[in-house]
């Protein structure tokens, strides 16, 4: 603190204290190592207050023109930064304010300096790497286990974990299914392969007299999704009736009243275009916060829909198609039909001039009942088409409007 013109008096600190005890000498009435004046420093505010505090990096922190007193003292030491581990960097910007670390390296960007941060990003806590395991030469390596991991800390919400900080494996900024799915695809390539493009699919919801049964179905297939729900409108003696197709498995967490799910492709080698699964008394507001990815973990946006479905209109009597959503449509078409009987079926797509300009599906065998499809004619010009869907003894076909 530097008193001009005035003293001090009745035994208070002298000038030379003060410059001590904020870590300088004499304060620089003359000038600095870099030649630069105090005087110069308080002429940038225009006036010479009466008592002024400079911290170490001689940037004025405090100044007062009124007389000298305790309130001045107190109040100009809470505007000195404090620099506990005295590496440079003052306490509040320090991201290891009690280890010395003047670099600030911080390999995971989670606002924990490496100096003082349990978890060891560069070498154990790796992106993946969500159970820390190492090999007896001290090398990090992912497998399977970090998946059932990575499942855990999601269904958990573990935020807390070193293995949260590995967990966004697709770096999106989000861990949830997508995640699950990039590391599957980590394990079996070696590479992360996530496009983060963003599909379209429909959920749906077929309430039918005994049961209810929802349909989940993409163009891009389904390799996994997550959701939460009320437990007492989905619980776990429900889930463990679903019937998963090969190399799917389910896990799920209960807390209080809610109950948070996980359903995926753990081979990594059976994406799904359609998923049904059987319920109970549920609804579309049984499913909150639901997620749904790709096998090249682009997140899939659903659309929901739910129908109530009569005894008479399970087996149809001939071939039907039952809506084109939407019409007119661009560029993506949602074509839904049922079938008689168990079939070998051919859905395609003519334009006026009677050419067959697409095939979306080519002689598979079909189960009775109702069946969604998707035609994405982004590759195709605008115009009328006409969508054929035909079995060895039925056909229907029905117009579409396309408008780019």
């Amino acid at each position: 603190m530097a008193n001009y013109g005035m003293d001090m008096g009745n035994g208070g600190p002298t000038c030379a204290q003060w410059g001590s005890a904020f870590g300088t000498s004499n304060p620089f009435l003359d000038g600095d190592a870099d030649g630069q004046s105090m005087w110069s420093l308080l002429a940038l505010n225009n006036y010479v207050p009466r008592h002024v505090v400079f911290d170490h990096n001689m940037v004025l922190i405090y100044s007062d023109n009124n007389a000298p007193s305790e309130t001045f003292i107190q109040n100009a030491l809470s505007n000195v930064p404090v620099d506990y581990d005295e590496d440079g960097v003052n306490d509040p910007i320090d991201n290891c304010y009690s280890t010395y670390n003047p670099q600030q390296e911080d390999i995971d960007s989670d606002g924990l300096g490496d100096a003082c941060d349990l978890c060891d990003n560069e070498n154990i806590w790796v992106i993946g790497n969500t159970n820390g395991s190492i090999t007896t030469n001290g090398d990090n390596y992912i497998d399977i286990f970090d998946v059932l991991s990575l499942v855990d800390i999601i269904l958990e919400n573990d935020q807390e974990s070193c293995g949260f900080e590995s967990a966004n494996v697709n770096g999106d900024g989000n861990v949830n299914i997508i995640d699950v799915i990039t590391l599957v695809q980590l394990i079996l390539s070696g590479n992360i392969n996530s496009t983060g493009d963003l599909s379209q699919g429909i959920f749906e919801i077929y309430h039918y007299e005994d049961y209810d049964d929802v349909v989940l179905s993409s163009p891009e297939k389904i390799s996994g999704f997550q959701f939460e729900s009320k437990s007492y409108e989905i619980s776990a003696d429900d889930l463990t009736n679903i019937n998963l197709p090969d190399g799917w498995v389910m896990n799920y967490a209960l807390s209080d009243e809610n109950i948070k799910v996980i359903i995926y492709d753990a081979s990594g080698q059976n994406p799904r275009s359609k998923l049904n699964l059987n319920f109970s008394n549920i609804s579309i507001n049984s499913f909150e916060n639901a997620v749904f990815s790709t096998p090249l973990a682009g997140e899939i946006q659903m659309r929901f829909n739910e129908s109530n479905i009569k005894k008479h209109d399970i087996i149809p009597d001939i071939v039907k198609i039952q809506k084109l959503y939407p019409n007119p449509f661009n560029p993506q078409l949602s074509i839904e039909f049922s079938i008689p009987q168990e079939s070998m079926t051919k859905i395609s797509v003519y334009n006026t001039l009677g050419e067959e300009v697409h095939v979306i599906e080519n002689g598979r065998i079909l189960d009775a009942g109702l069946h969604s499809f998707y035609w994405n004619a982004s590759d195709q010009s605008s115009g009328m088409y006409f969508i054929k869907v035909q079995t060895e003894n039925h056909i229907d076909t029905q117009k579409v409007l396309f408008v780019k």
